[in-house]
């Protein structure tokens, strides 16, 4: 293991100016270039955060391009933003070997960016995971030896009452989850239904704060576009097939045009190789268009020229393309789960549908064609862009943590 210097500054000063506060992100999910897809809502939180305090950010993943047990670290400075990250591949071929060897590897690499930033940039006032996974006994470590609290995020789907459960078997895994939280100074879930969920999984989970996913809304905002002579066009972003439904979206779809209505569904996400065959079985190539996968602001320019989102989803902890639609004053038909029915409103900015109910989406759809004009798209670009912007979410954040550090 490398030597760190262990560091905590005074907390006082970081009560008297908020903006010398440092805080200690530990992601289990980052952008970075083996794929920037995965926790780029960790890093939109980490951007608006930092508009308030400083933010350290270590995240490490493995890189396969990388020759067997090499490694490259990355530091990348934006403003209040450090983002230390470090790239290994830890070989493989050994079995359950292999995958000690990998966690071996990844706390080393750990401790490394640690001793990295504390060089740099001096100590912390406070350690923040992001998904309650194996960089949390990394927070745990800190708290027992140099006294650092620290705070959970938990976004992960695991923990809701879907169908297709995800929770890991490994009792191992469960258990260093539940000590993860269990020593936790405080709790924050992106939703109520997150937050109810994981007191029902550990009941000594007392309370949780509620901070609502962030919108670039410098990205996505509404743009007014005629589309008065053209058809509707649905629009849908797929990364998981079954979870988010895309199959049942095109059957619903597929019976939509059946049905002689008009209209265009596009599909942006890496899938367009699994669906294209149900598209073709169906008849609708015609009226279907797969984008592949999307950037952040490429999604938005979709998101402005299309009449509605379609949100099939089967379970969410939040739903983040709910909220970057609705900053573009591009309303949702959406599957009446409990997590939405926090965001979105009927008839307001939204159309409900059960969720798996293939034939009341394809009503829904009808619907929408009839009732699309009567959605005040200003109204809903604003309202959505006060909700989720960062200088609201990020002063949020700055509370939170001004609560915990008060009790320090």
């Amino acid at each position: 293991m490398d030597n760190v210097a262990l560091k905590k500054p005074s907390l006082s000063m970081a009560l008297q100016k908020k903006r010398k506060a440092h805080i200690l992100w530990l992601p289990a999910w980052y952008p970075s270039k083996v794929d920037f897809l995965p926790g780029d809502f960790t890093h939109r939180h980490a951007e608006a955060v930092s508009k308030f305090v400083n933010v350290t950010v270590l995240y490490v993943t493995k890189d396969p391009s990388l020759s067997n047990n090499s490694s490259v670290v990355e530091v990348t400075i934006k403003g209040q933003l450090q983002i230390y990250r470090a790239y290994y591949n830890s070989g493989s071929g050994m079995g359950k070997l292999s995958k000690i060897w990998s966690v071996v590897i990844h706390f080393r690499l750990l401790f490394k960016l640690y001793g990295l930033s504390i060089l740099e940039h001096g100590g912390f006032h406070l350690a923040h995971i992001h998904i309650s996974l194996r960089q949390g006994l990394f927070a745990q470590w800190l708290k027992w030896t140099i006294g650092l609290k620290y705070v959970i995020t938990e976004q992960n789907s695991w923990f809701m009452p879907v169908g297709n459960q995800f929770y890991p078997r490994s009792l191992l895994m469960q258990k260093m989850i539940s000590s993860n939280f269990k020593n936790a100074d405080a709790v924050h879930v992106v939703s109520q239904s997150l937050g109810h969920q994981l007191k029902l999984k550990f009941p000594f989970i007392k309370t949780f704060t509620t901070i609502p996913n962030v919108v670039d809304t410098n990205i996505f905002h509404h743009k007014k576009l005629s589309t008065q002579s053209r058809p509707v066009h649905f629009f849908t972003i797929t990364g998981d097939i079954y979870h988010k439904n895309t199959d049942g979206i095109i059957r619903a779809f597929a019976d939509f045009i059946k049905q002689g209505n008009e209209g265009v569904l596009q599909i942006a996400g890496p899938n367009a190789n699994q669906l294209s065959s149900l598209v073709a079985e169906l008849s609708i190539d015609h009226a279907i268009k797969f984008f592949g996968p999307l950037k952040y602001d490429e999604v938005a320019i979709q998101m402005q020229q299309a009449d509605v989102l379609i949100f099939f989803t089967r379970y969410e902890t939040f739903g983040c393309v709910m909220a970057e639609s609705l900053c573009c004053g591009t309303p949702v038909i959406a599957s009446r789960i409990p997590v939405l029915e926090e965001n979105l409103e009927e008839f307001k900015n939204t159309l409900f549908v059960p969720p798996e109910d293939e034939a009341q989406l394809t009503k829904k759809m009808i619907q929408f064609v009839v009732v699309n004009s009567e959605f005040n798209k200003d109204q809903i670009a604003d309202t959505a862009q006060e909700k989720y912007n960062y200088e609201n979410i990020g002063k949020q954040f700055f509370d939170f943590y001004s609560r915990i550090l008060k009790e320090s």
